[in-house]
């Protein structure tokens, strides 16, 4: 048979794969003559039957430091800092288990303060905030949004051997005990998320930020997850010690359908060390070779495309060097605060320049052309732009605007699951090897 028989042949058969994308099936129909390597979700772990009574037992049994004993938060004031609304944390589920437990230590409510870790990122309004918190949880209490720009808002503390600059919120440096009430997921920077990374970034000023987001960050190496003690980690940690404050972390453990499995409370380093090590049992995923083509599904961050793109990013060790990533993306909120360049080249183009450029270049690409980008967004573009370097990314979402993918330029846009598989049985060797990754948001490729 000709080539053209042949390729005719294998367009024309299918072999059906279906995937969940924010709780609605997709029917992907995939070559015949594709070849699936490996189905790769996180271990099953049950959430909790009793999130209160499993959360009480890990407060009283803290990891690192000694449990509150009674009567000694009395006349202490507390900072609870709290992710906020782009988190998929539900802190509603344990934020009043965690007041309890410190008014049981002679704390009173009116010597609490929440300050929403906002990073960068939008102010939480008054609804967010109480459904980020639960109905009447912050009776009592006052709440803060941190601002990142604000210097009067923000206190200097010095410099990091890995030289950040270090400003953090006031309220940090006026408070007795720090309280620090967040997940553990896989993050592209840091490895693993939560720990003190509620205070640098989420509660440092813009300076800190910028520094702390490209500590570590090369040409070569612009993808951390799954280290558990990334440059990021460390430095964020050494400047947020600066506060100068007793700190004990309740940091969440989540399953890929974010039920809470297991709490890590205490100090902040050893807690978070044993949480992230729970988290790895859960996440990671060995693959023995990369394949062709990676299918990934954003589930469960499944907020915008700044969550959506997690995954992509979580699961580039299975794929090729060339390959293709097919990304399934739910994007609820659509863009959300990702920035949109006034001007970008068609991905087809982009890829051919990226290539061109080499992958030492990308980051004086990026400071050339976006001299004018906001904190997140130097780091953002360069980890997107050398994705797309090294990987041809197309995108299929019912929560994009159509024209995301064309105003972007990073990815491919399809209107559709089935023009996207088509383009793809086109575009991928006839007999492709494939990788399925149903919640890559919540897990992530490491090599054997």
């Amino acid at each position: 048979m000709s080539l053209a028989g042949r390729l005719a042949a294998h367009l024309g058969t299918t072999s059906p794969l279906a995937l969940t994308l924010d709780g609605k099936t997709v029917r992907l129909a995939l070559p015949s003559a594709w070849r699936i390597l490996g189905e790769h979700k996180p271990r099953a772990v049950a959430a909790l039957s009793d999130v209160d009574a499993g959360l009480r037992e890990a407060l009283c049994h803290p990891i690192g430091c000694e449990p509150f004993a009674p009567g000694s938060l009395v006349g202490k004031r507390i900072a609870l800092a709290v992710d906020d609304v782009s988190r998929p944390t539900p802190v509603a589920r344990f934020f009043r288990v965690v007041v309890d437990h410190l008014l049981a230590a002679g704390a009173r409510r009116e010597d609490l303060r929440v300050v929403f870790a906002l990073g960068v990122h939008r102010p939480m309004t008054d609804g967010e905030a109480a459904a980020k918190l639960g109905a009447g949880a912050l009776d009592g209490i006052a709440w803060h949004n941190h601002d990142a720009h604000d210097p009067a808002r923000l206190v200097d503390l010095g410099t990091t051997t890995r030289g950040t600059p270090v400003s953090l919120n006031r309220h940090l440096t006026e408070a007795d005990l720090i309280v620090c009430l967040g997940a553990i997921e896989p993050h592209l920077l840091l490895g693993f998320g939560g720990g003190l990374k509620m205070l640098v970034p989420g509660l440092a000023g813009q300076e800190t930020i910028a520094h702390n987001h490209m500590v570590g960050v090369t040409p070569r190496h612009f993808n951390f997850v799954g280290e558990v003690e990334s440059p990021m980690r460390l430095d964020l940690e050494e400047a947020a010690r600066k506060v100068g404050r007793p700190i004990f972390v309740v940091n969440a453990v989540m399953n890929e359908e974010l039920g809470l499995c297991r709490f890590a409370c205490g100090d902040p380093i050893a807690a978070h060390r044993q949480g992230a090590l729970w988290v790895r049992e859960i996440a990671r995923s060995e693959v023995r070779e990369p394949a062709d083509v990676v299918i990934v599904a954003s589930n469960p961050m499944n907020a915008d495309l700044r969550q959506g793109m997690k995954g992509v990013g979580h699961v580039q060790a299975s794929v090729k060097e060339g390959g293709l990533v097919l990304a399934l993306l739910g994007c609820r909120h659509g863009i959300g605060d990702v920035r949109v360049p006034e001007r970008t080249l068609p991905n087809g183009v982009l890829r051919v320049a990226l290539q061109v450029m080499g992958r030492e270049r990308v980051l004086p690409f990026v400071d050339r052309v976006q001299s004018d980008a906001k904190i997140e967004e130097r780091f953002l573009a360069h980890f997107s732009l050398q994705s797309a370097r090294r990987n041809r990314i197309w995108v299929y979402s019912p929560g994009l605007p159509e024209d995301a993918g064309r105003r972007l330029g990073v990815f491919r846009q399809f209107g559709t699951v089935d023009a996207m598989m088509a383009a793809a049985a086109r575009a991928a060797p006839l007999r492709a090897t494939v990788h399925v990754w149903p919640h890559g948001g919540m897990t992530y490729a490491a090599l054997a």
